[in-house]
C-alpha cells in the first residue's frame, strides 16, 4: 500500500486565502490601534487655530505620531510574525519596546521643525526674499526623512541613539530610491491632511505605514547585514 504526499487540489487556495485574511486582519487590528495611539494629536490639530503663527504648535503636537508609527511598522514586520505574537500584543510590545529610543529622535527633531516653521512663517511676513523659506523648506524636509528613516531603524534595532541618528543620515544619501520612495509617502500623508482632515490620516494610516515597511526593506537588509550580522 501506497500514499502519496501530492497536495490536495484546493489546499493551496485554501492556504493562501488563510494569509490574506491574516493579513487583512493584522492590518485592522493594527490600523485601530495606531488610530487610537495618534488621536491626541488628532485632537490638538483640531483644537489649535489655523493660523501661521501656529505652525510651531502645531509640529510639537506630531509627538504622538512616532511612537505610534514605531510600534505599528513592529507589528507588521516579520519579526513579530516570527515570534507569534497577534497584532494587538504585538503593537504593545513594539510600543513598550522602542518608545524611549523613537522619542530621542523625535522630540529634538520635531524642536528643530518648530523652529524652522516659526522662522519660515516670520521671514514669510517679515517680507524677506522667497529663496530664504525655500532652503528652510529644504532642510525640514531633510530633518523630517531623517526622522522616519531612523523610526524605521530604532523599530527593529536596539542601537544606540546617536548611533541610530548617524545611519539614519547615512542611509538618506546610501539608498537614494528608498529616500524617494519616503518622500512620496510624506507627501501623500501631507496631501490627506489638507485635501481632508487629520482623522482621516489617522483612520487610514496603517496602509502608509504597511506600504513605507515594503519600501524601506532594502534599508533594514542592508542595515542586518552591514551592521549586526557582521558584528557577531
Amino acid at each position: 500500500m501506497t500514499t502519496s504526499n501530492a497536495p490536495v487540489p484546493g489546499d493551496h487556495d485554501h492556504g493562501i486565502a488563510g494569509r490574506a485574511t491574516s493579513t487583512v486582519y493584522r492590518l485592522l487590528v493594527v490600523g485601530l490601534l495606531l488610530a487610537i495611539s495618534v488621536s491626541p494629536t488628532v485632537v490638538l490639530l483640531f483644537l489649535i487655530e489655523p493660523d501661521p503663527s501656529n505652525v510651531p504648535l502645531a509640529v510639537a503636537s506630531t509627538v504622538f505620531v512616532g511612537p505610534a508609527l514605531s510600534a505599528s511598522l513592529f507589528a507588521l514586520g516579520a519579526k513579530a510574525r516570527d515570534d507569534g505574537l497577534t497584532p494587538a500584543p504585538a503593537f504593545v510590545k513594539g510600543y513598550r519596546m522602542n518608545l524611549g529610543d523613537v522619542l530621542k529622535i523625535w522630540v529634538p527633531g520635531l524642536l528643530l521643525l518648530a523652529v524652522l516653521s516659526w522662522t519660515t512663517v516670520n521671514i514669510a511676513v517679515a517680507g524677506v526674499p522667497v529663496w530664504w523659506a525655500g532652503i528652510l523648506l529644504g532642510i525640514g524636509a531633510i530633518v523630517l526623512l531623517w526622522m522616519i528613516q531612523a523610526t524605521v531603524i530604532a523599530s527593529f534595532f536596539a542601537f544606540r541613539g546617536r548611533d541610530t541618528a548617524r545611519l539614519a543620515l547615512y542611509f538618506l544619501g546610501r539608498l537614494p530610491r528608498v529616500t524617494l520612495a519616503v518622500m512620496s509617502a510624506v507627501v501623500l500623508a501631507g496631501a490627506i491632511v489638507f485635501l481632508t482632515a487629520p482623522a482621516v490620516l489617522a483612520a487610514f494610516g496603517v496602509l502608509l505605514v504597511a506600504l513605507l515597511l515594503r519600501w524601506e526593506k532594502p534599508l533594514l537588509s542592508e542595515v542586518r547585514l552591514r551592521f549586526v550580522e557582521s558584528s557577531d
